[in-house]
């Protein structure tokens, strides 16, 4: 049954069992496994329709051994991880691992909006910390940024969770994690050893299939590129962002020739990634 208030901990109950805390790298190896199994079971249960049998996916003894895979995440000591690189893919892993293990675990019909404040409830413990998805998106890839409406940062003063997060700010992160709805980026297994080559195919592959150009030389741009604006810009611009990652072409010549690259912004489509099987 799902709970209508509170954190819910996916791994609390693989989580028990402990275990001895692994160096950064091996932490990282850990939510390269979780990552890929996730993949692996959206591979096995999707049907040649390109829909997912969630039905089927949750009830096999594959899904068990995936989500419990999770478990492994409450021995590693998060604050270990260095360089930048091993947070950055970690982090990554651990929340699309998470949003898809919700989905399932949840049992989400057709959006992740059914479950209410989805992202600031679905966690997993890692280490000695409980962390949402916002957490881990907010708090620890946008070092603590604010989000939407609300006016409280994720961490408070004094939170121990500070010192996980990645600094500085890659806004290529936008194009890297998954809320888990069709107007989010893929998902993929990301790797320290290959961070900023994947995060720049990540970029590249986002950005020339959501920016786009009419006849009229109206440029449209997925949403994400203004609910980030603030990433974007501290990173030195969307508009520098945009000409360094789009094909040459219509669209980057559009976007070379203003000051302001975007001047609408796409409905988010929020059903499912994964369309569920009839």
């Amino acid at each position: 049954m799902r709970p209508w208030w509170g954190r819910i901990v996916l791994n609390r109950e693989a989580a028990a069992g402990g275990g001895v805390a692994p160096s950064g790298a091996a932490a990282g190896e850990a939510a390269e496994r979780l990552q890929r199994a996730m993949l692996g079971v959206i591979g096995a249960f999707t049907r040649e329709d390109g829909a997912l049998d969630y039905r089927a996916l949750r009830a096999s003894p594959r899904w068990t051994a995936a989500a419990a895979q999770a478990g492994a995440l409450a021995a590693i000591r998060p604050e270990a991880l260095e360089p930048r690189a091993e947070r950055l893919a970690f982090w990554i892993n651990v929340y699309n691992a998470m949003v898809f293990h919700a989905v399932v675990d949840l049992e989400v019909k057709a959006s992740v909006r059914e479950v209410r404040g989805f992202f600031r409830r679905v966690a997993y413990r890692v280490g000695a910390h409980v962390l949402t998805a916002d957490d881990v998106e907010h708090g620890i890839l946008r070092d603590n940024a604010r989000h939407g409406w609300r006016r409280r940062r994720p961490f408070g003063p004094g939170d121990p969770r500070r010192a996980l997060a990645v600094r500085p700010v890659d806004p290529r992160i936008h194009f890297a994690i998954t809320c888990g709805a069709q107007s989010c980026p893929p998902i993929g297994v990301y790797r320290a050893s290959a961070i900023d080559a994947q995060l720049d195919l990540a970029a590249r592959n986002f950005l020339n299939q959501e920016v786009a150009v009419d006849g009229s030389g109206r440029v449209t741009c997925s949403r994400i590129l203004d609910w980030y604006a603030e990433d974007f810009e501290a990173a030195g611009g969307l508009g520098p962002l945009l000409a360094r990652h789009l094909d040459a072409g219509p669209v980057r010549a559009a976007v070379e020739r203003r000051a302001r690259p975007c001047d609408v912004f796409r409905a988010y489509d929020w059903a499912l990634q994964h369309r569920p099987a009839e």
